[in-house]
Order: structure tokens, then sequence, then C-alpha cells
């Protein structure tokens, strides 16, 4: 995306709607792509290694770490730089097209 001297610039508390909207989903279900080997599968096809405050994702192909997550004292950490994107499909009526 361009940006363009017209296009507003808002701080990212502006994206808090959509961004509950998006992880309000089932994560399981969400598609992943692996940024060692590229293959693409639902979250939950992943491996999962597990620890009692933090989980690893593996990828189920290469084995490659998706995603790392800890609970912590100070907070919930998500770490996926071995996922090139996730994406949740949209499951949910448009509320815009409600009546």
């Amino acid at each position: 995306m361009v940006e363009s001297s017209s296009d507003p610039v808002l701080d990212a508390n502006a994206a808090a709607g959509l961004l509950q909207e998006i992880f309000a989903d089932d994560a399981t279900a969400a598609q992943m792509r692996c940024a060692t080997c590229g293959s693409i599968a639902a979250v939950g096809a992943a491996r999962l290694y597990a620890a009692p405050m933090a989980a690893v994702l593996r990828c189920a192909v290469c084995e490659g770490i998706l995603l790392r997550a800890v609970r912590t004292p100070h907070g919930r950490w998500v770490e996926m730089t071995g996922a090139r994107w996730l994406r949740f499909t949209d499951s949910r009526p448009d509320s815009d097209n409600e009546k």
C-alpha cells in the first residue's frame, strides 16, 4: 500500500476493533504459511511442543518453528517469525450488511 499525503495517519489504537475481530476467532482453524518451506496448513495441524507456561508450534512438513507463545507474570508473548502470514477466514456475517 502506498501512502499519500491525503491518507489519514492515526496511531495504532485506531485498529483495535479490527485486531479484536481477527484474534477473537478460533486460532486453530486459521491458515499459516511456513517461512522455512512455504507449506500452508491450519494452525491446528502444526506439531505442538508444550511446557507448563509455553508452547512451540512446528511445521508438520519441515519441523521449522512457526510460533512460540509463553505466559509469564509480566504478560502473554507471541513470536511468529517462522510464519510468513496467518489468515483467518471470515465466517461471521458482515455487520454492515445486517439489518
